[in-house]
């Protein structure tokens, strides 16, 4: 058990870093994070350590084009997660929803609301109708520890 423990300190650290707008740092840490978590098999924390490290990408991410792609991801893993912590500290668990929301809000003043619904695809109504949907969190990430045993 240490070790998740170690995997949610580290995970809090990168998270900490993101927020000093040090995302070298933070995505080396959230990486690490999830290699002890891929270990443990805590698909859950992975799959929302992976939504983290996609928001720290948008970051660092220069095109708008990848950009857009970056957001799509993002909306399609909260979509399917219950909980996931805050970006901001504290980084207590939050509803996934609430955090959507507040990540959408903030993206549509970078990239400017009609580039996000047009380009990307992203209509308000669609992620409403995508989080009712939503499938178990358990399911994000699942395959990916699959592949790499292969």
């Amino acid at each position: 058990m240490e070790t998740l423990r170690s995997g949610d300190r580290v995970y809090t650290k990168g998270l900490r870093e993101a927020c000093m707008g040090r995302h070298t740092r933070a995505m080396r840490l959230l990486e690490e994070a999830a290699e002890r978590y891929r270990r443990e098999e805590s698909v859950e924390r992975l799959a929302r350590l992976r939504v983290h490290q996609l928001m720290v990408k948008y970051q660092i991410q220069r095109s708008p084009i990848e950009k857009q792609k970056i957001v799509e991801e993002v909306v399609l893993r909260l979509s399917k997660l219950k909980e996931i912590e805050s970006p901001e500290p504290p980084f207590a668990a939050l509803d996934a929803r609430e955090v959507l929301r507040n990540w959408m809000e903030e993206k549509a003043f970078v990239i400017g609301v009609s580039t996000v619904e047009t380009v990307a695809g992203i209509e308000e109504e669609a992620i409403l109708a995508e989080l009712e949907s939503a499938l178990p969190c358990e399911l994000i990430g699942a395959f990916e520890g699959v592949e790499e045993n292969k």
